[in-house]
């Protein structure tokens, strides 16, 4: 819901005659089962803002888990070539659901995670000339809301403690949509 807000709030602002726009997948995430899509939107040469969603699911014999992260990223580019392409340095914004659940007819747990946090990161972005783009970044930063919660047999809930580090990477592979090319 997040990102769909900032992905219609950054349409108004992106001049539509030049708008440039990489939308990309994560190629490795798809081998495992998730499916994650992001929109970069180039807000000048050396700024873009990419709001990104995922959806995965995994099985591991009886335990059942769905994993639901949310990403808004902004790109500061050093000396671009074709506009908002190559070095870069990044803030982002991460908001992760996820849910583990197992039954096995007769006992049963569920573990379930919400978190929300902010950090730094570094990138790099390429662009070829028929427009496809290749996108890889890390960065790491701290979870400001870190609700994680495990129910046993019905009722024995407990918090879990985690550590506050959240940890963002980026694998995209995509397609630049009007603005500059190589």
């Amino acid at each position: 819901m997040m990102a769909l807000a900032a992905l219609a709030f950054l349409c108004l602002f992106t001049q539509s005659a030049n708008a440039q726009v990489d939308v990309s997948v994560n190629p490795v995430g798809l081998l495992f089962g998730d499916l994650s899509v992001g929109a970069d939107f180039a807000l000048s040469d050396q700024f873009s803002v990419e709001a990104a969603v995922g959806f995965g699911t995994n099985k591991i014999d009886e335990i059942k888990g769905t994993n639901i992260p949310v990403n808004i990223v902004g790109k500061y580019y050093f000396s671009p070539k074709n506009g908002a392409d190559r070095f870069y340095v990044d803030a982002f914004l991460r908001y992760v659901n996820r849910q583990w659940n197992y039954d096995d007819g007769s006992d049963y747990a569920d573990f379930t995670s919400n978190r929300f946090g902010i950090g730094f990161g570094i990138g790099y972005k390429a662009v070829s000339k028929g427009g496809f783009v290749f996108d890889i970044g890390l960065g790491a930063g701290r979870a400001l809301v870190d609700n994680n919660k495990y129910e046993e047999n019905g009722g024995q809930r407990q918090d879990v403690d985690w550590t506050e580090l959240m940890i963002q990477g980026k694998l995209g592979i995509g397609y630049r949509f009007g603005g500059s090319k190589n």
